[in-house]
């Protein structure tokens, strides 16, 4: 038996990854206690996610250099009774570094908790000749500091969550790190993979700063679990495949632009082609109200519209594999945008206002009067363009040729 052993597994991409890689089946399993489990030793290879990557070391045989060093495993393998333990994420993680040409040499890094996982990171910034490393954590020991000092330490290049914080479902948690104390940072890595931009990076992306979440490191790290499980070695190109695949996967395709742009036609497209569930935002506002769209603004107004397009743009940030058609004026509030970006690409369907003008405004509460068309255009557009992660013109009634382009922009932002 090959597999994985935690808590809270469901939504792990473990055994995703590890079916593409071998044709065996692989299993989440998620323990209370591991004594009856390790005792039995019914498996051939596991790996070991939070929070038993330190607790598993007794039952080991023996352990690598890496696992010694870290004094965390992540990999085991049962051969004839005698486990050896290994650590691979110290191989994603440099993977990582590599893949977003990142070096730790003669940087100042500062790595946010204490666990298995920063001891990780701390071995491998001491290997790459990192100049500086300081460790901060709610419970901070011996030449650790506590977050709430951090102000104090401006001098970072790198900063590293090695903690659980801002991981689903509880995306909204944040270190409330002040980004602006460090003021030569480089580049911010969150070792979370769901949701895809956690907080942190949600607030390094707007300072424009290099922002890197940790599925690759996931990947990677099971890519080279599985050549010691099955005592292969993988094409150089594996690693980049899979992630690329379990990256489109993952991703909400959140469509945004004018009303009567098409965002809900192309939803259902997406949904289809890409294999997602659809989800339209103002359809499912009016089922849970019970009424439409028109009747909410005639009966309470704007305002309380957006209220609660916001609430269901949050209860919806945290599913993945979607195709989510919004609003025309979801734009209007960063706080969507901040929801929608946890786990979704903005793809803007940019509709000339000339071709707009041609539409029929059926049914669309704030486009009564046809002329409120080029003022609303003229009030969203630069933010369309703002917040969209991929820009596709549509030119023309031809959806043939504007799903192609479409396709052409997904493939081109994930092959980048």
């Amino acid at each position: 038996m090959y597999g994985l052993i935690g808590k809270k597994l469901a939504h792990s991409y473990s055994k995703e990854i590890h079916e593409q890689l071998h044709n065996e089946e692989y299993n989440l399993i998620e323990l209370d206690k591991l004594d009856s489990f390790f005792l039995e030793k019914n498996f051939k290879g596991l790996n070991i996610t939070i929070p038993y990557k330190t607790d598993v070391i007794k039952y080991c045989d023996e352990l690598s250099e890496l696992a010694r060093r870290t004094q965390s495993v992540n990999s085991i393998v049962n051969i004839n009774g005698k486990i050896h333990g290994y650590n691979t994420d110290y191989d994603g993680l440099k993977y990582l570094l590599e893949y977003n040409q990142i070096s730790l040499s003669n940087k100042r890094v500062l790595i946010l908790g204490n666990g298995s996982t920063s001891r990780t990171i701390q071995v491998l910034c001491q290997d790459l000749n990192t100049e500086f490393i300081l460790v901060s954590a709610r419970n901070p020991k011996e030449n650790e500091v506590p977050y709430t000092t951090l102000k104090n330490n401006q001098n970072i290049h790198l900063i590293f969550n090695a903690t659980p914080v801002g991981m689903y479902p509880n995306n909204e948690n944040s270190l409330n790190i002040d980004l602006d104390s460090f003021k030569g940072l480089e580049a911010v890595i969150d070792l979370i993979y769901n949701p895809l931009e956690t907080n942190i990076l949600q607030k390094a992306r707007k300072k424009r700063i290099k922002y890197i979440n940790g599925l690759m490191m996931l990947v990677h790290q099971a890519v080279k679990s599985s050549e010691i499980f099955h005592k292969t070695q993988y094409s150089l190109d594996i690693t980049s495949t899979i992630y690329k695949s379990i990256l489109i996967k993952s991703h909400n395709f959140v469509l945004i632009g004018m009303p009567m742009s098409g965002k809900s036609f192309f939803a259902n497209y997406l949904a289809k082609n890409y294999n997602k569930k659809i989800i339209d935002i103002d359809k499912l506002i009016a089922t849970n109200e019970d009424c439409t769209i028109d009747s909410i603004f005639k009966s309470h107004g704007e305002s309380y519209f957006r209220s609660l397009e916001t609430s269901t743009i949050k209860n919806i940030s945290k599913l993945r594999n979607q195709a989510i058609s919004t609003g025309g004026g979801t734009i209007l509030s960063e706080i969507n945008i901040d929801y929608l970006k946890q786990n979704g690409i903005i793809i803007f369907l940019d509709v000339p206002l000339s071709l707009l003008k041609t539409f029929n405004p059926k049914n669309r509460p704030l486009l009564k009067d046809k002329s409120n068309i080029e003022r609303l255009y003229n009030e969203r557009y630069n933010l369309y363009k703002k917040y969209a992660d991929i820009i596709v013109i549509k030119d023309s009634y031809d959806e043939t040729k504007t799903f192609s382009r479409i396709e052409a922009k997904i493939d081109e932002y994930f092959s980048s």
